[in-house]
């Protein structure tokens, strides 16, 4: 199978975007649910109680794939 590959810049940030937000969401779940497995559900609670949860993890993968995005754009730049 090959990869989509684009020079455009606004395609290779939503594919990226898309696939942060929802591998960062699963390994976020993942990642209380085996805490509350071994016994210490409170990140799991907390992740769930609190109300802003969601935006703020939307809100640090929207800027790590802005950096993602930015420093490919860079790198172009400078090899040109």
């Amino acid at each position: 199978m090959r990869w989509f590959k684009t020079d455009n810049e606004i395609i290779q940030f939503l594919i990226n975007f898309f696939l942060i937000e929802t591998l960062g969401q699963i390994a976020l779940y993942l990642f209380c649910l085996l805490f509350r497995i071994f016994g210490m559900p409170q990140l799991y609670h907390f992740m769930y109680a609190t109300p802003l949860v969601r935006h703020i993890t939307f809100t640090v993968f929207l800027l790590i794939a802005i950096t993602l995005s930015v420093v490919n754009i860079l790198r172009k730049k400078k090899r040109s």
